[in-house]
């Protein structure tokens, strides 16, 4: 009996250390708690939210972000733009399948006296490869301050 409930331990510790937050959301859901992550500038969760490659798409150029190393999010050129968080204004699932979905996410950006000074519509594709959903890849039609297209 002991030997089975110390097994049951393990399982659950185990489980427990695989899971990500982002367990059971719906696409619409990770894109909610995709800003909430950004706004905590909270970067192994951002790491997390992005599949491993991706691509990003801003005012028409192409990047790749193929090592896991490079931090998802430049913060220190964010602030510079005078960012201090970001509000998801609407969220709409343009298509879902299995395994992959089509968000369009509007979002703000806010300075430190609560002022929006940037707003933009975003469309995010998703892949559910690893049992939850990741950006695979986000494309924005104009230049978004604070980053930077290669």
């Amino acid at each position: 009996m002991k030997k089975l409930l110390a097994f049951v331990c393990l399982s659950l510790t185990f489980s427990s250390a695989l899971a990500h937050p982002q367990d059971g959301l719906s696409p619409e859901g990770l894109m909610h708690y995709y800003v909430k992550v950004f706004n905590e500038e909270n970067l192994p969760a951002l790491q997390d939210v992005y599949h491993s490659p991706h691509v990003k798409i801003v005012s028409g150029r192409l990047t790749v972000v193929d090592d896991k190393n490079i931090p998802a999010i430049d913060f220190d050129a964010l602030k510079k733009t005078g960012w201090k968080y970001s509000k998801v204004n609407a969220v709409k699932l343009l298509a879902e399948g299995a395994n992959a979905a089509l968000v369009e996410l509007n979002f703000s950006r806010f300075d430190a006296s609560d002022r929006e000074f940037f707003r933009q519509t975003g469309y995010y594709h998703l892949t559910k490869n690893n049992g939850y959903w990741q950006i695979i890849s986000l494309e924005n039609m104009g230049q978004v301050p604070g980053v930077k297209a290669k």
